[in-house]
């Protein structure tokens, strides 16, 4: 449910819709209206709740756009930025998905009728083969159209990993080390396994970012010849003759 800007720009204490009480976030947990900047989108900005999307897996209930659910701390510049991305290429994916669908129907109909006006005409060779090529472009178009569909949808999808990526980042540096993969299912309001993978991706990226922090215990160098290495721990005859005196004239 979602109310107009207006009545939500101071948040109430109750609900003001059922006067149920309100969440730390600002969410009624009796009839599901929200209220505050915790739940305002950061796209249209209209103040609404999220919901599971199969392909964004949060949208926002006003406008559509990919959307991280809310939490105790606000999202980031950065995040904002790849969720515009991510609402962009969005956009770019259903266009040429609507458009690729039409070039095939276009197509589809095309063919019909040339087959159609072949059968109760007796037109030229050429004039068949130009004909059936024309009413091939339209299959052409729509399978360049599916292609760019997919590479705009690979770009959304990459947009929406680095942005939850960055998202449980935010929450593991404003949560520190209490903060495991329970407690980050519950904000961000995913499973646990989905939420062991954002760990585990953090963690990475914390190592990658912070090298300097492990100190070097291996040195990697180039392999010698293990007969080189042989010869250079066998004694020298000099070395043999130097050794045999200095045993003779120390005393018994």
């Amino acid at each position: 449910m979602t109310l107009p800007d207006a009545a939500l720009a101071a948040r109430p204490d109750v609900c003001s819709a059922c006067s149920g009480a309100l969440d730390p976030l600002g969410r009624c947990a009796k009839c599901g209206a929200v209220f505050g900047d915790a739940y305002r989108c950061p796209l249209c900005q209209a103040v609404a709740d999220v919901e599971p999307s199969r392909s964004l897996y949060y949208a926002c209930r006003s406008c559509g756009s990919p959307r991280i659910p809310p939490t105790g701390s606000p999202s980031s510049e950065a995040e904002v930025a790849l969720l515009r991305t991510a609402r962009s290429e969005q956009l770019r994916a259903g266009a040429f998905r609507a458009g690729a669908a039409f070039a095939l129907a276009s197509g589809g109909l095309s063919i019909l009728v040339t087959l159609v006006v072949l059968m109760v005409t007796t037109p030229g060779d050429f004039a068949k083969v130009a004909a059936l090529l024309a009413s091939v472009i339209p299959f052409v178009l729509s399978f360049f159209a599916w292609r760019r569909a997919g590479d705009h949808a690979r770009k959304l999808q990459a947009s929406l990993q680095q942005a939850w990526l960055l998202a449980a980042s935010r929450l593991v540096a404003a949560h520190g080390s209490t903060l495991d993969a329970k407690g980050l299912a519950r904000l961000l309001r995913v499973d646990e396994t989905r939420a062991e993978l954002l760990l585990a991706e953090v963690s990475v990226q914390h190592f990658i970012e912070q090298p300097s922090e492990l100190a070097a215990r291996v040195r990697v160098t180039e392999l010698a010849d293990p007969a080189e290495l042989a010869a250079a721990a066998e004694p020298s005859p000099e070395a043999s003759v130097v050794s045999k005196q200095s045993s003779s004239n120390e005393p018994a």
